[in-house]
């Protein structure tokens, strides 16, 4: 007899992704989890590892922008994250460290901002204290401290999420994109992969940005990158320090080995390149206020800001009630991620909902958030619209070692680039929402700046709601670039 399907089945396996698993687990409910990435190869895996509660000048946003309550259940959800991931960590034995985290103005035109966030903050319950001279490995105009929040390594937490998630009987199928969902209002859902169609009554899409384009999400959030270099050479009991200037923030995270993480240069997805000009401005930073740091790694990853200042977790409309999403945890996904987990997890298993949850549920976007969604909106819009010059293959010839070019040829918009001494030639229009490619100097990848989809040189998609890869164009050696080879199936090796 065949093995009856998942009652439920996760798409994703980061923070979110996989805490849902082991609490639906947990309940008894049969739970598979579908992966693009291997665990701890998305967004969660390239965070800092910050577990804190204080979240740069969030409480200042949601005083601006909708209720005392909202905010008040904002709170409280991070603070059953925490709990809950706190408790996790303990028991699974899993390092960590406590640490004192700050939020300090960078400048003295911030000041005001974080006295702001001061006010709201203690309206809506967080144990904020205020600093005005606190000493620190930054400068800081005035400062606001939390104690007692957690610093960890993300992917020693994932795979210990997913160790647990297997103990329960969870089985992860890492490597698997999802390429369509099919949602019914009877019978099984269908998860459609490259490798496998796979059948659940729910779907939980745990992807950062949901992959199916119902409630218009991918124009309720902006997509961002946020830069990150990893160096040692600075005091090993620093506390958590987010620095707030009129450019932006800067996250910096010490561990007890000496080694730091500093995040920073947040820029929407596509937007303001070179990409490069961020991760620089990040090791600037580093370079100027951390004595003997010396920089041993960098990356980048990604997460979605949402207009409406709370992320947006719960059924996705069009869903027949079937398929649950999180998206919108604006870079602090590690306590909202567990927290969207947690209800969702109540939800699928039918239990009352918890007071923040119900609270969160009910909340409506003032007018200032759908100002705010709406020019969005229409600059991502624009964005869709370019008018790329023809080039010669001459001016194609030219292309550096790790550059890429949008242009146009007989076949439209394309896009070429030259990494590794390939060059390669795909498609230059996303295959979700058509968004005209940027190209991303760091990563070498084509990033989308309408919906935030992300491919590789060679079309193949690396992240986001991408609908397919992008088209592959003839061989183009002949514009200065090797040829690409592929292996012969009867060769022996």
């Amino acid at each position: 007899m065949a093995h009856p399907g998942p009652t439920v089945l996760v798409v994703g396996a980061g923070v979110v992704g996989l805490t849902t698993a082991v609490l639906l687990a947990e309940r008894g409910i049969r739970v598979e989890v579908v992966t693009a990435e291997p665990v701890g190869g998305g967004s969660t895996g390239r965070s800092a590892g910050v577990v804190s509660q204080l979240h740069g000048t969030a409480y200042r946003r949601l005083r601006g922008e909708t209720a005392l309550k909202n905010a008040v259940a904002y709170r409280q959800a991070n603070e059953a994250g925490f709990a809950w991931i706190e408790r996790f960590v303990q028991r699974r034995e899993v390092p960590f460290e406590q640490r004192d985290a700050y939020v300090v103005a960078g400048d003295p035109a911030s000041t005001r901002r974080i006295d702001d966030e001061h006010l709201a903050a203690r309206r809506a319950g967080l144990a904020v204290e205020k600093l005005r001279r606190p000493t620190l490995p930054v400068p800081a105009f005035g400062a606001l401290r939390l104690p007692g929040q957690l610093l960890l390594d993300p992917r020693v937490l994932l795979d210990a999420l997913a160790s647990e998630a297997r103990e329960l009987g969870v089985s992860i199928h890492e490597g698997e994109r999802v390429v369509d969902v099919d949602v019914r209002t009877t019978g099984p859902c269908r998860v459609i992969t490259p490798q496998a169609v796979r059948e659940a009554d729910s779907i939980v899409l745990a992807t950062g940005t949901p992959i199916l384009d119902r409630g218009l999400y991918a124009f309720k959030t902006q997509p961002y990158r946020i830069l990150a270099v990893h160096g040692a050479g600075t005091d090993p009991g620093a506390p958590i320090v987010t620095s707030v200037t009129a450019g932006g923030s800067t996250t910096v995270a010490t561990s007890a080995d000496g080694g730091v993480t500093l995040t920073g240069g947040a820029h929407p997805t596509g937007v303001d390149l070179p990409e490069s000009r961020h991760l620089a401005a990040v090791e600037r930073f580093a370079s100027a206020h951390l004595d003997g740091f010396t920089r041993d790694a960098a990356w980048s990853g990604q997460d979605y800001r949402p207009f409406n200042p709370i992320a947006f977790v719960g059924l996705l409309p069009a869903s027949a009630g079937r398929v649950r999403f999180a998206t919108g945890f604006d870079g602090w996904g590690l306590t909202h991620g567990a927290a969207a987990a947690i209800r969702i997890a109540r939800e699928i298993a039918d239990e009352p909902k918890l007071e923040w949850s119900a609270t969160i549920g009910r909340r409506v976007t003032r007018p200032r958030s759908g100002r705010i969604g709406a020019s969005a909106d229409a600059a991502a819009a624009a964005r869709r619209v370019v008018t790329p010059l023809r080039v010669t293959a001459t001016d194609r010839r030219l292309l550096a070692e790790g550059q890429g070019i949008v242009h146009r040829t007989d076949r439209g918009i394309t896009a070429t680039s030259r990494v590794d001494g390939l060059v390669r030639s795909v498609s230059g229009v996303c295959t979700r929402l058509g968004g005209a490619l940027a190209w991303n100097d760091v990563e070498h990848s084509w990033d989308c700046p309408v919906c935030g989809s992300r491919f590789a040189p060679d079309g193949a998609v690396l992240e986001g709601g991408a609908r397919g890869a992008l088209a592959r164009y003839p061989d183009p050696a002949d514009w200065g670039g090797a040829a690409e080879r592929h292996a012969d199936p009867g060769a022996v090796h």
